[in-house]
């Protein structure tokens, strides 16, 4: 089968590793993969492995198009075809999505939706039921047989892993460093790995982008005896390798639609602290996870993407359960490791994208 993939296809966006990880696992499948990026004017740090599938240019019709991309994209991303044209994208506010942005759905044969949190957005919307299917995102289980580690700078006995993408107001990065700041001080053997694409000057291009380093900054001025923390901001070519180094993922974000650093730490047999709201629910619960309570409330207006909602809803996790799940994290480790342990091992073999691929090719 010809399959074309056109979207952002650079760095460790996490549009790019969905488009990514579902070309190799239709190459293991012996199908032929165009990959068209979407971003050439932003640095191409597409893997070593997938540059050769790189084309430059649209001339041909395909059996199978994949994009993951806003919908106001799937009519000219999945042209190039008839047949198996799907769209993929995740919305993080419940209840509907941006305006406009439903009628898209026409353009496509079906919409995957990564998880049933982000399905039931669409059909909030009023795309139909049968059009939106539940394909989650997944891991390469041999991706974590690199048992390699990231070159750390902290000597401290529990890591705490934070991935941040970009600093939005979403990833509610105030409260990540308040958590921390309840938590733990400097005697304690602790860290808090703090991975950020963040440029050292401030630049804040939109309402929904935060500085993260007044955020930051704020932190050092309130907590001045707070435990370790150590920021990484330059490019990471194998993240796995820093999952490996870490020992515990935590995430205090107000709405995720998968949240695919929460399953990598399962890949690597790590356990999540997390918020109890959002499409993580679909592979994280309390059998391998430390679930953050709190309440649903109204977004506000100025962090959310495309269009506002006076109706958009987002989780506000609470700090003082977070830090003291922190705390438990640390203090019994040991046994919650081995606690988490046969569900993170039973999790990570379903939720893979030799699974995700697999439905794919099976859509009729």
């Amino acid at each position: 089968m010809n399959v074309k993939i056109q979207q952002f296809l650079y760095a460790n966006h996490s549009w790019s590793v969905v488009g990514w990880n579902i070309c190799r696992s239709l190459l293991k499948l012996n199908h032929q993969v165009d990959l068209f990026p979407t971003d050439k004017d932003k640095p191409c740090h597409l893997p070593d492995d997938l540059k050769k599938y790189q084309i430059d240019k649209l001339d041909k019709q395909y059996d199978m198009q994949v994009s993951y991309t806003a919908p106001i994209n799937f009519p000219i991303y999945l042209r190039n075809g008839n047949t198996k044209r799907f769209g993929i994208w995740a919305y993080e506010y419940l209840p509907t999505l941006p305006t406009g942005f439903s009628k898209y759905y026409k353009y496509t044969d079906k919409i995957l939706a990564p998880s049933n949190f982000c399905r039931q957005i669409f059909i909030n919307s009023g795309v139909p039921e049968n059009h939106v299917l539940t394909i989650p995102h997944g891991i390469h289980l041999e991706d974590f047989e690199n048992k390699n580690k990231y070159p750390l700078k902290t000597n401290k006995k529990i890591k705490y892993l934070v991935t941040i993408g970009q600093p939005h107001q979403r990833k509610n990065l105030p409260a990540i460093f308040e958590a921390w700041g309840r938590a733990f001080t400097k005697q304690d053997d602790v860290c808090l790995v703090f991975k950020i694409s963040v440029q050292k000057e401030k630049i804040k291009k939109h309402s929904f982008d935060v500085d993260f380093y007044e955020i930051y900054n704020n932190f050092l001025h309130k907590y001045k005896n707070h435990a370790e923390v150590e920021l990484i901001t330059e490019f990471i070519p194998n993240m796995t390798e820093l999952t490996n180094a870490c020992d515990i993922m935590f995430s205090m974000s107000h709405c995720e639609g998968f949240y695919i650093p929460g399953l990598d730490a399962l890949g690597a047999g790590k356990f999540n602290i997390c918020p109890n709201y959002g499409g993580q629910l679909d592979f994280l619960n309390d059998k391998n996870s430390l679930l953050v309570s709190g309440r649903v409330i109204r977004a506000n207006q100025s962090q959310m993407y495309w269009s506002g909602n006076p109706y958009a809803q987002m989780f506000e996790p609470n700090i003082d359960h977070a830090a003291e799940l922190l705390k438990k994290a640390y203090n019994e480790y040991d046994s919650l490791l081995l606690d988490f342990m046969p569900s993170i091992l039973e999790t990570r073999e379903v939720f893979t994208w030799d699974n995700a691929v697999k439905k794919i090719l099976e859509i009729q």
